[in-house]
């Protein structure tokens, strides 16, 4: 998992062991569907609305959502590959897993500025992607996202310099990450489980989190600081395996894929929402401090993250895939789309 690049705090915080004894989903009329987002927030919301479409329209496939305690995204990839579970609700490191690829939808810090940002780059790469997730056996059903990762604190971080100085969660399992984060920080590997007690005691100072999941985990409790820099988004996709998808008809497949298609702009229209709402319940419920560098803090910190691009390029990302992204938004917007 890539957490310091904008990852998987999604999947890591929420990690669990997904229920071992499940059996394989009844063709046509069931679709064991996780999530690591948990049970209540938005995701699972809008996922329990596309169920109840589903069970209405043709096949009457019931959408069976296992959701915030059912594992980790890797483990919940592996799922889908024995057939335990046949689809997932997974962030773009869930799904770098079945095509690398897709980390140029989320593994590129600082890259992106906003969601106009976001959205150009998938509309764009899109196609292409779905067009590889389908070869490697997983049909795409919608596009979401789920806010953006920030950092968080238990000091304010103000420059450069204050980034230096920090031992920030990194995930286990995930060197190419950790190599590249010692540029500008000290990343300490732990377990999910451990960075609320890692906080607390002092193990690491600080923590590339979104502010839903912050707000949920009650993070400023022990990092009560925010860096209000979009650091990277948060980004996936619904998918069902292909083996589950050619069990059903093509009628029912159609169903799906138009409650699917309405369903996707409502879902990132949401989760856009609610991650600046979680920001606003942290700064006045949470005494969280949200703290925004200054221009020249702020362009000597790109500039540092920016050295590390050739890097993520072909690395954490493949090369064909960060060009097209780069491309993308260095184009005038509106240009090509």
């Amino acid at each position: 998992m890539r957490v310091p690049l904008g990852s998987a705090l999604l999947a890591g915080v929420l990690a669990m062991q997904f229920g071992a004894g499940a059996a394989a989903a009844t063709a046509g009329t069931e679709l064991r569907i996780a999530t690591v987002a948990p049970a209540g927030s938005s995701f699972h919301k809008r996922l329990q609305a596309l169920g109840a479409e589903w069970s209405r329209g043709p096949g009457a496939v019931r959408m069976n959502i296992f959701a915030g305690t059912q594992g980790g995204e890797l483990q919940i990839v592996r799922r889908m590959r024995v057939g335990q579970i046949q689809g997932a609700m997974l962030t773009s490191v869930g799904l770098g897993q079945i095509e690398r690829s897709v980390t140029a939808l989320q593994l590129m810090p600082l890259l992106f500025r906003n969601w106009e940002d976001v959205d150009r780059v998938r509309e764009r790469l899109a196609p292409e992607l779905e067009r590889r997730l389908f070869d490697a056996g997983y049909v795409v059903l919608l596009w979401g996202d789920a806010g953006w990762v920030r950092y968080f604190s238990r000091t304010p971080i103000r420059s450069i310099q204050d980034f230096r100085s920090l031992r920030v969660f990194a995930s286990s399992g995930d060197p190419e990450s950790i190599e590249l984060m010692q540029d500008y920080y000290r990343p300490v590997v732990l377990e999910p489980d451990q960075i609320l007690l890692g906080l607390r005691n002092g193990m690491i100072d600080a923590l590339p989190i979104p502010a839903f999941l912050a707000n949920f985990s009650q993070v400023p409790t022990y990092a009560p600081y925010m860096l209000e820099l979009p650091w990277a988004p948060v980004t996936g996709a619904l998918v069902l395996t292909t083996r589950a998808w050619n069990q059903l008809d093509e009628t029912t497949r159609a169903w799906l894929r138009e409650t699917a298609a309405r369903a996707g702009p409502e879902i990132r229209r949401i989760s856009r929402s609610e991650d600046e709402q979680a920001v606003a319940a942290m700064r006045d419920k949470q005494g969280l401090q949200v703290v925004a560098l200054s221009p020249e803090a702020e362009r000597e910190l790109r500039r540092e993250v920016e050295r590390l691009y050739p890097r993520i390029r072909g690395g954490l990302v493949p090369a064909p895939m960060f060009d097209a992204a780069v491309e993308v938004l260095r184009a005038p917007a509106g240009a090509g789309t």
